[in-house]
């Protein structure tokens, strides 16, 4: 009886009150202002307005509470770069020639009137190239950017099916979408940046139909205005051909780096 003599009391001293905001949506402060409310209160809202019952004191700690969130979103540009570098080695020997039977002007002679000729050779190739990206998005704190930059490639797909009468081979021609962007939310915390990001890099591979594709999903934090390398990625491949007059071997790499800076907009 005294408990609820002491709730209908509190009640009673309860007033319903609207509060207007400038900067931030109800959405956005809910979260952070529930826990503040007297028990026995309630607060809710929409869009640009909070709706409060409270009691008079806890209403202007509350009014105090938003006067001290209901801040600008501060303003964000987000920057990343992918630093990518392709290299190439190939090498090789081989060695041609024929057989005549009798002995032809200018060559000695050989047992049974045959002369052999021949040649050989070697080769050497070797290439590099870099690939170099830098994007920037704006956005706010809290928000969500995206940014992504690509074309769409028309590619050979060739699908080899079993079935009961046997095998069968059906080729096709496919839309792929190659892209290098990424999807951004970050959060700030004085100086401070806390990030989640999801870059992508895709590029057409080395075989017809083949495409290069590198995916990150992670979170960073650091400092406003400092470099956070995100990963990279190294990739090693090696070959060889041979046969009775010819030989070659074959080398690749594929480096990758992520890189990201946010700073703050005036």
């Amino acid at each position: 009886m005294l408990a609820l003599l002491l709730w209908s009391t509190l009640a009673w001293g309860q007033a319903l009150e609207i509060i207007e905001l400038r900067h931030r949506s109800a959405e956005q402060l809910l979260p952070q202002l529930a826990s503040f409310v007297e028990p026995g209160g309630a607060i809710t809202g929409m869009n640009d307005k909070l709706f409060l019952r409270a009691s008079r004191r806890n209403q202007a700690e509350i009014r105090d509470l938003v006067a001290a969130l209901d801040r600008p979103l501060r303003r964000l540009m987000i920057s990343v770069r992918q630093d990518g570098a392709d290299s190439g080695a190939e090498r090789g020997a081989g060695v041609s020639g024929r057989v005549e039977v009798g002995v032809p002007r200018g060559l000695p002679p050989v047992a049974g009137g045959t002369a052999i000729t021949g040649h050989g050779h070697l080769y050497q190739s070797d290439s590099s190239s870099r690939r170099d990206i830098s994007q920037q998005v704006q956005t706010i704190d809290g928000g969500r950017a995206a940014i992504l930059v690509g074309q769409s490639l028309v590619l050979p797909l060739r699908q080899v099916i079993l079935t009961p009468l046997g095998v069968v081979v059906s080729e096709s021609l496919v839309q792929r979408d190659l892209g290098t962007g990424f999807v951004a939310v970050p959060r700030l915390n004085g100086d401070r940046i806390s990030l989640e990001i999801s870059p992508r890099d895709d590029t057409p591979g080395p075989l017809p139909g083949s495409v290069n594709t590198q995916r990150l999903l992670t979170t960073v934090s650091g400092r406003l205005g400092e470099w956070l390398e995100l990963g990279g990625s190294v990739g090693e491949q090696s070959g060889s051909t041979g046969g009775i007059t010819s030989y070659g071997t074959q080398s690749a790499s594929r480096q990758r780096r992520l890189l990201l800076k946010v700073d703050e907009l005036p």
